[in-house]
C-alpha cells in the first residue's frame, strides 16, 4: 500500500488507514502488506498503531519518485495499492488506484484562490493519468464510477465499487467543547467538514436566514486553510448580515469524542456538499443515530437511503422547509428515522469493505497473470 500524497492527510484519510491497514493486515489472503507513506507522516501513522510503515526520501517527489519506484521493483509484490488517484510510472505490477476526492472533477474552481483552483486541476489531470494507467480502479460509489468512466473516459469494466465502513473503532466518553457550551442538547443543527466552497455551507446559512427568529442554532466543525480562507471571510460576513452571529458557532476541527458529542447531542445533522465521494460525515451521523437532513446530489441517496429528510441540491427555501419539518415530526416518528438511520449505518462495515479491498486486488493480480 502506497500512501502517494503530498504529504498531509485529511481526517477522512486518517480514518480510512486507521480502519483499513489493522485488518488488511490481518486478512487471510493477505500474505504481506508493506505500507509506504511521505516522511512528514511517518512518525504519526506509527503512533496510530498501524505497524511497520516506510517511506522515501524527502526529495523523492521532485525526482519522480526514483527511490520508491526502486524499492517497489526490488519487492516485486504480486499489486501495488494507492488508496489516492494517483500511479507510479513504469512500475512493473499491476496498480490498483482509489478515486475517493471529488471536489477535483466535480467542483475545482468554485470560490478557490487562484492557487487552490490550479491545485484541483492538477488533480483532477493526475486522476485522469492514474485511472488510465490503473490495472484496476476503485470507486467508493456508484456517482464516483459513473464520474470516472463518463468524465474520465475509463472504461467500466475495470472499475469496481467498494464502499467505505463506519464504525468498529473504539468509543471515547462524550466530550464538549468550550466552543459548545452554550448549546443545549437536542435544541442545534450541526454540521461538519472542512469550510471548502464545495461543503455548501452557504446554502445552510441562507436556508437559516430564511426561517428567521425561528432559526435553531448551528454548530459548524471543520478546518480552514490558506486556500479558503477569502471563503471563509465571505462566509462569516454572510452570516453577520444575516443576522445569525448568535447563533452558529464555528468550532474549528473537533476531535473524534467531541464528534461525537455532536452527533449524539444535535437536533440534526445537515449536509449540504455540493462534492461527495462517499459522505463520510453523513455516514456517521447515521451511526450515531442521528435525524439527518441532506442535499439529493448524487451520491447521497445511493448512500444514506431513505434515512434523512432531503432538499433539491441547490434549493435554499427547499432546505429551509426541510429544516423547518424537522419541528414537525413527532416523538415517534423522530425515533422511527433514527433506527432507521443507525440500521442503514450497519450495513457499511470495514469488515466488507477490506474484503471487498483485496477481492480488486487480486483481480487485478489475476489479469497480470493471463
Amino acid at each position: 500500500m502506497v500512501n502517494l500524497t503530498g504529504g498531509g492527510l485529511s481526517g477522512g484519510y486518517r480514518k480510512y488507514l486507521r480502519a483499513v491497514v489493522p485488518r488488511l493486515r490481518a486478512e487471510e489472503r493477505v500474505g504481506a502488506l508493506d505500507v509506504f507513506a511521505p516522511p512528514t507522516l511517518l512518525d504519526e501513522l506509527q503512533a496510530a498503531g498501524l505497524g511497520p510503515i516506510e517511506t522515501w526520501p524527502d526529495d523523492d517527489a521532485r525526482r519522480g519518485f526514483a527511490s520508491l519506484t526502486a524499492t517497489l521493483r526490488r519487492l516485486r509484490p504480486d499489486v501495488v495499492f494507492i488508496p489516492t488517484a494517483r500511479a507510479l510510472p513504469q512500475l512493473d505490477a499491476p496498480q490498483v488506484v482509489m478515486v475517493r476526492n471529488m471536489e477535483p472533477l466535480e467542483q475545482p474552481l468554485a470560490g478557490l484562490s487562484l492557487r487552490a483552483a490550479l491545485t484541483n486541476v492538477a488533480r483532477a489531470f493526475a486522476a485522469w493519468q492514474a485511472c488510465r494507467r490503473a490495472t484496476r480502479v476503485i470507486a467508493v460509489s456508484h456517482h464516483v464510477a459513473d464520474v470516472v468512466a463518463g468524465r474520465l473516459r475509463v472504461p467500466g469494466a475495470k472499475i469496481g465499487v467498494v464502499y467505505h465502513g463506519v464504525g468498529g473503532e473504539g468509543e471515547e466518553a462524550l466530550a464538549p467543547t468550550r466552543a459548545t457550551e452554550r448549546l443545549r442538547p437536542g435544541s442545534f443543527l450541526f454540521a461538519a467538514g472542512s469550510l471548502r466552497p464545495a461543503r455548501g455551507l452557504d446554502n445552510l446559512v441562507d436556508a437559516l436566514a430564511r426561517c428567521g427568529a425561528t432559526a435553531p442554532p448551528l454548530l459548524v466543525a471543520g478546518d480552514r486553510d490558506a486556500d479558503t480562507a477569502s471563503y471563509g471571510r465571505r462566509l462569516e460576513r454572510r452570516v453577520a448580515a444575516a443576522g445569525l452571529g448568535e447563533r452558529i458557532v464555528f468550532a474549528g476541527r473537533l476531535g473524534p469524542a467531541q464528534m461525537r458529542w455532536g452527533f449524539e447531542q444535535c437536533h440534526a445533522f445537515v449536509t449540504t456538499s455540493r462534492a461527495e465521494a462517499c459522505p463520510n460525515t453523513a455516514l456517521e451521523a447515521l451511526h450515531r443515530g442521528s435525524l439527518v437532513v441532506s442535499t439529493d446530489r448524487p451520491p447521497m441517496p445511493e448512500i444514506l437511503g431513505e434515512a434523512p429528510l432531503y432538499y433539491r441540491d441547490g434549493d435554499v427555501a427547499g432546505l429551509a422547509a426541510a429544516l423547518g419539518g424537522l419541528h414537525d415530526l413527532s416523538a415517534a416518528d423522530g425515533e422511527a428515522r433514527r433506527a432507521s438511520a443507525r440500521r442503514r449505518a450497519a450495513t457499511f462495515t470495514w469488515e466488507r469493505a477490506v474484503r471487498e479491498t483485496v477481492d480488486t486486488l487480486e483481480a487485478a493480480h489475476r489479469s497480470v497473470l493471463r
